[in-house]
């Protein structure tokens, strides 16, 4: 069950309300009901009906946060400002479908992993492949080819898995300076998506990803870390 399907449910609970019978009001079809019940999203538009609807932001509704949402008349959220800096960041997005062979083996040696490590997602665990050779660190070019990589939205299972590993090197990384899992529980983080990357548990479709490029940059404040440090654990 998606975050967004919770969710949904519990607020058509509290004002007595079937959620089927709701999406039929804000004209919204039973199929595509059915499509959230089996792990889909709604649309941008059917979303901010639906937190119009109940007066929530649409954060709420598509983040793990359960924080109860009172409503305050001199401080209330405008959807529309959400959703208007949302659906820019949502055109920008760009599809990842394959990385070459080229950019692949400019990578491996800057964050010192195998090409086995790299292509494959049953390596849960990251080991460092060798004493890190810091001529590397030169080419910072690497850092905005990997962020770049982690920005995409994978078409491809090898693109995803890619991402993912990447995402368990970041994660080994910020071990060794200190931010374990247990540090790395937050609201700004999708859980469920971590938990995935720390145990290769299936967490669900929409949950079996590597990290963004939010949550890079989320993590590069959060820890004080530079990215050079999260690629390659050396300062």
């Amino acid at each position: 069950m998606t975050v967004f399907w919770r969710k949904y449910n519990e607020l058509c609970d509290e004002r007595g309300i079937k959620p089927r019978t709701l999406a039929t009001e804000l004209g919204i079809s039973a199929a595509t009901v059915t499509k959230w019940v089996n792990d889909g999203m709604p649309n941008l538009d059917m979303i901010t009906r639906i937190a119009e609807y109940f007066d929530v932001p649409i954060d709420y509704l598509i983040n793990e946060d359960d924080t109860p949402i009172i409503p305050q008349a001199n401080k209330k959220r405008s959807v529309f400002k959400s959703v208007s800096s949302l659906s820019q960041r949502w055109v920008s997005l760009r599809r990842g479908s394959e990385i070459s062979l080229e950019m692949q083996l400019k990578i491996i040696p800057y964050v010192n992993c195998t090409v086995q490590f790299l292509n494959n997602d049953k390596y849960i665990e990251y080991v460092p492949e060798a004493e890190y050779d810091t001529e590397h660190l030169k080419d910072t070019e690497t850092i905005f080819d990997i962020l770049g990589i982690l920005d995409h939205c994978a078409d491809t299972e090898s693109y995803r898995i890619v991402q993912v590993q990447l995402s368990r090197i970041v994660l080994y990384h910020l071990k060794e300076k200190g931010f374990d899992r247990e540090a790395l529980r937050t609201e700004h983080l999708d859980q469920e998506k971590m938990a995935y990357l720390y145990t290769g548990k299936d967490s669900g479709k929409t949950h079996n990803y590597g990290l963004n490029f939010s949550d890079m940059d989320f993590l590069r404040e959060f820890t004080g870390l530079s990215y050079q440090i999260m690629f390659t654990g050396i300062e």
